[in-house]
């Protein structure tokens, strides 16, 4: 099989994209437009020349994804990787074909088996018991970007450096038991595995290494928290010492990852459309409200990996063939017309809701969405309640990513005198 693009025909084939993803693209949004108006489902080139299908209409997505007969995430089912046409080195590979049986790697019975003991423990009270803990890292997150920013002649400091990440990694790591340094000692592992420039293999080592570890530890001393419940579970609900490990994996890195990027997004639309701020400030429209069109709008994960047919099909009258990979555009489908109506490209608080597909849908859909909506709630409503009059201090740097929606800075000029209100 010949993966070198060809001259597009009238056709659509896996093989003549019209549009090839580049991690350092400096607007994934253009990228996604492209996408989506070329149509429903379309050949896409992804780093390195490896071609998928990209779904790029909610509609269409919402069918892939419900269809977990059709559209598999096991990568068996991916014809390329099994005739050997994946180079091994390709930047991508570890998150394309991860190793090991996890949350993201599993379907049907073996999925369900892996994902119902966490249903069982990772619940909504069990999230809201969080509240005050979070109210209270996030205040004293808060303090530390005011101190920094009184260090510099300018008032300037890095949000992101100062709370959108340890924010979530402190919560995450109370969660599953672990201390609060645990996550800055993780820090270049898990900024490692997003980075799709950067082979995660190692990283990933590490940060399974360490939660093995976690997990011997509270077999021992267990506590109130996630890890321990799931060791608690009756002996037939119980996972395996490997499949526990591979959860919390899943647990930290996507229950981190995308609420830091909801967060830092989230700060840049609401301080780029200040008449949108001042209705939350004001009270008209509730925080809850916003938070659901800041997902939206910037979907913190832009592009997944993968879907792989089982058989041969079609999609929105597209033939695909069995073992094709399907990309899902999350961040095409935010701003999908079809959707959320005609201004679907405009951050606007005040549209009509409609539910989006940030989180995923079907059987895979994120499990931790509730903690993700109740972080960024918190930690957003503080901030500008603080420093109502806030402003960027300079453009953010997007990270080289195809896959996250994220950024490497977010340097916020903050008033000299916070609001006291």
């Amino acid at each position: 099989m010949d993966l070198t693009p060809s001259t597009p025909t009238s056709t659509p084939s896996l093989y003549h994209p019209v549009h090839r993803l580049d991690p350092h693209s400096t607007d994934l949004h253009r990228d996604a437009a492209l996408m989506r108006e070329s149509g429903p489902v379309v050949p896409v080139d992804l780093p390195g020349g490896i071609p998928c299908w990209a779904v790029t209409r909610d509609a269409v997505a919402r069918d892939v994804l419900t269809d977990t007969d059709t559209f598999s995430v096991e990568r068996r089912h991916w014809r390329a990787l099994r005739d050997g046409l994946i180079p091994p080195d390709w930047p991508l590979m570890g998150l394309a074909n991860p190793a090991g049986r996890s949350l993201i790697t599993t379907e049907g019975t073996a999925h369900h088996h892996l994902r119902a003991p966490l249903a069982r423990v990772f619940t909504e009270p069990r999230v809201r018991a969080l509240t005050p803990y979070i109210e209270q890292t996030t205040e004293r997150l808060l303090d530390n970007l005011a101190a920094a920013a009184a260090q510099n002649p300018h008032n300037i400091a890095d949000f992101r450096q100062h709370v959108a990440w340890p924010l979530p990694m402190t919560v995450i790591t109370l969660l599953i038991g672990e201390s609060g340094e645990t996550g800055s000692r993780l820090r270049t592992d898990f900024e490692t595995f997003f980075d799709d420039t950067k082979d995660p293999t190692t990283a990933l080592t590490r940060i399974h290494a360490h939660l093995t570890a976690l997990i011997d530890t509270k077999k021992h001393t267990p506590g109130d928290d996630l890890t321990s419940a799931l060791l608690a579970l009756p002996e037939e609900q119980r996972l395996t010492e490997d499949e526990l490990a591979s959860t919390l994996q899943v647990i930290m890195i996507a229950g981190h990852e995308t609420t830091v990027h909801a967060l830092t997004h989230g700060v840049l639309a609401l301080t780029t459309h200040p008449g949108q701020l001042a209705l939350l400030q004001t009270g008209e429209v509730p925080w809850d409200r916003a938070i659901e069109e800041i997902l939206r709008w910037q979907p913190p994960t832009a592009n997944f990996l993968f879907r792989f047919a089982t058989r041969d099909t079609t999609v929105a009258g597209i033939p695909i063939r069995q073992g094709d990979p399907l990309l899902i555009s999350y961040i095409a489908m935010g701003r999908d017309p079809d959707r959320h109506g005609p201004t679907a490209s405009t951050f606007d608080i005040q549209r009509r809701p409609r539910a989006h597909t940030s989180f995923g849908h079907g059987p895979h859909v994120c499990i931790g969405r509730p903690l993700a909506r109740l972080e960024t709630r918190i930690a957003l409503q503080r901030l500008f309640a603080r420093w109502p009059d806030l402003t960027l201090a300079a453009p953010a740097q997007r990270a080289p990513s195809v896959l996250m929606n994220a950024h490497h800075n977010l340097p916020l000029t903050l008033p000299s005198s916070p609001s006291t209100s």
